[in-house]
């Protein structure tokens, strides 16, 4: 697809610099039985899921690319010199993430429940310790159940839990290093949302589908802002130097633009700073890079923002030399 290696963005095995033909393949290589389980799964257990993903990501699509325009200062359009990028929502499932939910085959069911099943966890715990109140007012019309049989059912509850949270297979999710929810495919370019797996990870993590859909769109649409945003002097982000920058690095401006985007909007849909939130605490390596560039008292857009544009028409390509950007960048503006 590209000549970057392993470490750099754009480089195998991750599939974003995929033409069209090859995007969809590299969906289309993840086991389409896996995925049409878990597609149907999802119907089942929340009906018009797929429209609820694709309604959150077209009614916030405008709004997000205002704040990144404005986060950012870049612009992907302009007289003479627009690009268009796209919002697809599309099925199947990237193959590394197939690959992870092989784990739960016939379990399906379980992990998209898992709030009955807490439910009835909490439920039971409130039965239990009212069992005697009840019985005392309402005799055997209180049902056939006794303390002891609804103390089973609430260790019964607690031990899917269990199961759920010790399940590798969930680990394994949070540890591929690439975009699963969603890509920015760079050569087409067009950015792609699957909304299967949105919706798996949106149960597992215990957030709303609309929610985790608004963090996917905006972290895809950082990436496409950092690479096809105009600057001041009307350049881009070479393409073949994009591919070939680190990881850590375009992660990070990905992620830290996204944090931006949600506090932003946290007036009008606070749940999406939540599901960021929730999301990153579950996350590791490239995507918490940005933690450690700016502290929450400086003027880190700022800081960002210009160390990015100096990536940019440098060529900077590795971590470190980017770490230490911003560290000059920090230091100027603090004095």
């Amino acid at each position: 697809m590209n000549d970057a290696n392993e470490k750099s963005w754009g480089g195998f095995p991750r599939y974003y610099g995929a033409t069209v033909e090859e995007a969809t393949r590299a969906v289309e290589m993840g086991d389409d039985a896996v995925s049409q389980r878990w597609a149907e799964e999802l119907e089942e257990s929340s009906p018009g899921i797929r429209d609820s993903i694709e309604f959150a990501a077209k009614q916030w699509n405008t709004v997000l690319r205002d704040h990144l325009r404005s986060e950012t200062g870049l612009r992907i359009s302009a007289v003479g010199n627009s690009k268009a990028v796209p919002v697809k929502i599309v099925g199947g499932m990237p193959v590394s993430f197939a690959e992870a939910m092989r784990g739960f085959d016939g379990l399906e069911w379980l992990l998209l429940h898992r709030p009955a099943v807490e439910a009835v966890a909490s439920g039971t715990l409130f039965m239990k310790r009212h069992t005697g109140a009840v019985r005392a007012a309402w005799g055997n019309s209180a049902g056939p159940s006794d303390a002891r049989d609804i103390e089973n059912v609430h260790e019964t509850a607690l031990a899917w839990l269990r199961k759920l949270e010790q399940a590798p297979t969930i680990d394994r999710i949070f540890e591929i290093r690439e975009d699963v929810l969603g890509a920015y495919y760079f050569r087409i370019p067009e950015i792609r949302l699957y909304w299967i797996v949105i919706g798996i990870v949106a149960r597992s993590i215990g957030v709303s589908v609309e929610a985790l859909t608004i963090v996917v769109l905006a972290h895809e649409l950082a990436h496409a802002y950092t690479h096809l945003g105009l600057d001041i002097d009307n350049e881009r982000w070479d393409t073949g130097r994009f591919a070939q920058t680190d990881l850590y690095v375009v992660e990070g401006l990905a992620q830290f633009y996204t944090q931006v985007v949600c506090k932003r909007i946290g007036y009008r849909m606070p749940e999406a700073l939540d599901a960021y939130q929730v999301l990153l605490s579950k996350q590791s390596g490239p995507y918490l890079a940005h933690l450690d560039w700016v502290q929450n008292h400086e003027h880190g857009g700022e800081i960002v923002r210009i160390s990015m544009i100096e990536c940019r028409s440098r060529g900077i390509k590795a971590s470190e030399e980017f770490a230490d950007t911003v560290r000059r960048h920090r230091m100027g503006i603090r004095g």
